[in-house]
């Protein structure tokens, strides 16, 4: 069965609001991580085809708490806080950056990360940032273009190539739509394909 057709029986194992509160490492894991309004809690809703997994806000920062997932035996995804825009108390912000950076860099069983990015955007100042530490940790990263449908067809071409030139990735970032009945088989192709060549 190709990662396309996969089906997973997804289920919640646990929050935390602070790196500390995690369970013990249990498998293989994989950050989801993007900016507060990158789309997020829509994009994990479909591609694991759980239509209410994770809460979705119309208001950016809604996820507050690392939230872990375990697709399969030992296969588990963390959906982390966003990073950038919301409307949220410095003191808040400032854990949910602790959180993001100290799961990054002291999770051992951390494989990857699944970064998302909006597509209509290129080089935004969050990303840019997050960019700058991602490359200083040094994890393997799979690109993935949220908001695909907002864009038309050689706006999509032009777009990724442009994050393909100011990120430096290797290969032509996935462009991800909810609304669009080939992304979510797209994505596993491409996520199934990353994985066996990081060694996940």
């Amino acid at each position: 069965m190709s990662e396309g057709q996969k089906k997973f029986s997804v289920r919640f194992v646990q929050s935390a609001a602070h790196f500390k509160e995690l369970p013990a490492s249990a498998g293989e894991e994989y950050a989801v991580l993007g900016r507060s309004n990158v789309g997020k809690s829509t994009f994990i809703n479909h591609v694991l085809a759980c239509g209410a997994l994770a809460r979705v806000s119309k208001r950016p920062g809604k996820t507050t708490l690392a939230n872990l997932y375990e697709l399969e035996k030992g296969l588990f995804w963390v959906d982390l806080p966003g990073y950038g825009f919301a409307k949220a108390s410095a003191a808040e912000k400032d854990r949910w950056s602790k959180l993001i950076y100290d799961y990054c860099s002291k999770r051992g069983s951390l494989a990857g990360i699944i970064w998302l990015l909006d597509i209509r955007h290129p080089g935004v100042g969050a990303d840019m940032e997050a960019h700058s530490w991602l490359g200083e940790l040094g994890h393997p990263v799979l690109p993935v273009l949220t908001k695909g449908d907002k864009l038309s067809r050689p706006a999509r071409k032009k777009h990724s190539a442009e994050f393909c030139r100011i990120f430096g990735f290797a290969e032509e970032p996935v462009v991800y739509s909810s609304l669009e009945h080939g992304s979510r088989q797209g994505f596993w192709d491409g996520f199934g394909r990353w994985r066996a060549r990081i060694g996940g």
